[in-house]
C-alpha cells in the first residue's frame, strides 16, 4: 500500500513508443504494488503533445484521445512530466497491469511499477 515515502520502483521500467494508434503494454512488477510512475519524454523537435492512457486488469483495455464535446476514459500525461498514479487495485507478478496508450503525435512514455510519492 502506498504511503508517505519517496517512490520505490518495484519492477522494470517499460517504454511505450506512442503513436496516434491505441496500443497496449503489459506491466508485470517484481512484487505486489498499486502505483505506477509515468514519465512523458518528448523527442527532440516534438510538438509537445500529451499522452493519454487507460489502465486495467483486463488485456482488452483500450483508450481514445478525448476531443471537444467527446469525453473519454483516459488519464493524461503532459509533456516532460513525471507523475505517480495510484491504480484502483493491486497488481503483481501473477496479476499484471495492462496499459493502453495513444498520443496526438509520436512521443515516448515510460511506466514504472512501484509504491510511494
Amino acid at each position: 500500500m502506498a504511503n508517505n515515502i519517496a517512490f520505490q520502483a518495484m519492477g522494470k521500467t517499460y517504454k511505450a513508443n506512442v503513436t496516434t494508434a491505441s496500443q497496449v503494454i503489459t506491466i508485470t512488477p517484481d512484487s505486489p504494488c498499486n502505483q505506477i510512475c509515468v514519465s512523458n519524454h518528448q523527442p527532440t523537435g516534438a510538438a509537445g503533445q500529451p499522452v493519454y492512457f487507460n489502465i486495467s486488469s483486463n488485456a482488452s483495455v483500450t483508450v481514445t484521445a478525448p476531443a471537444n464535446g467527446s469525453p473519454q476514459y483516459a488519464l493524461v500525461s503532459v509533456p516532460t512530466s513525471v507523475k505517480v498514479y495510484t491504480v484502483p487495485y493491486q497488481f503483481s507478478p501473477t496479476t499484471p497491469l495492462y496499459v493502453a496508450f495513444i498520443g496526438e503525435a509520436a512521443s515516448e512514455c515510460y511506466f514504472t511499477p512501484g509504491e510511494g510519492m
